[in-house]
């Protein structure tokens, strides 16, 4: 793969060809893969506040004229790597500590909604990068009530996050043919190596 193609990662291709996570699930997939570890750090599309303000306006998350400030990008980057612990966790783990209590100060920034016919909904209590934030949390807690949440997993090697579209929602990695092949190769030197040493 060039790197026109990994740049592309997380955006416009998934890994091993992987279908992206179904409806506004797909939303919150691309914002935990806006980094992929594998990358250099300087391809984090939410890196600096003019990356994070173009692929946030790019995904109608803020409007033209919201900036995007260096202590925004730090809390987008921490709540980031927060919800990728939990999807990493989604493998039947149970979440770190640390990520839980991020998302829960983040989750400051929503409101119970209710409309005509009585349905209620978590909305952005304001606008700009928190309304963001709460965007991207109410998603997740749709996906949590849907079930489709305990799909959306993190690659046991990489952390990149995917959608497990396998009738017994056992897939382990982004793609077999990348991260489980690395795995299985490690593995293998590993036994060659204890077996002649």
């Amino acid at each position: 793969m060039d790197e026109r193609d990994k740049r592309r990662v997380g955006e416009q291709v998934e890994p091993g060809g992987r279908p992206k996570a179904p409806g506004r699930l797909a939303l919150l997939q691309r914002f935990i893969n806006s980094y992929n570890h594998d990358f250099p750090r300087e391809w984090d599309r939410i890196g600096t506040p003019a990356k994070a303000a173009a692929w946030l306006r790019a995904k109608a998350l803020i409007a033209p004229r919201d900036a995007v400030s260096d202590g925004d990008v730090a809390r987008l980057c921490e709540l980031r790597e927060a919800i990728r612990a939990l999807v990493v966790a989604n493998h039947g783990d149970r979440p770190d500590a640390a990520a839980t209590d991020v998302i829960r100060r983040a989750a400051a920034q929503l409101s119970v909604t209710i409309d005509e016919s009585g349905r209620t909904s978590l909305e952005p209590a304001r606008r700009g990068v928190d309304g963001a934030v709460a965007t991207l949390l109410g998603i997740l807690h749709e996906a949590q009530l849907t079930g489709e949440w305990s799909r959306l997993k993190g690659c046991r090697n990489c952390q990149y996050a995917f959608f497990d579209r396998s009738k017994n929602r056992s897939a382990t990695w982004c793609a077999m043919s990348i991260c489980g092949n690395r795995t299985k190769n490690r593995a293998y030197y590993q036994r060659r190596r204890s077996a002649s040493g």
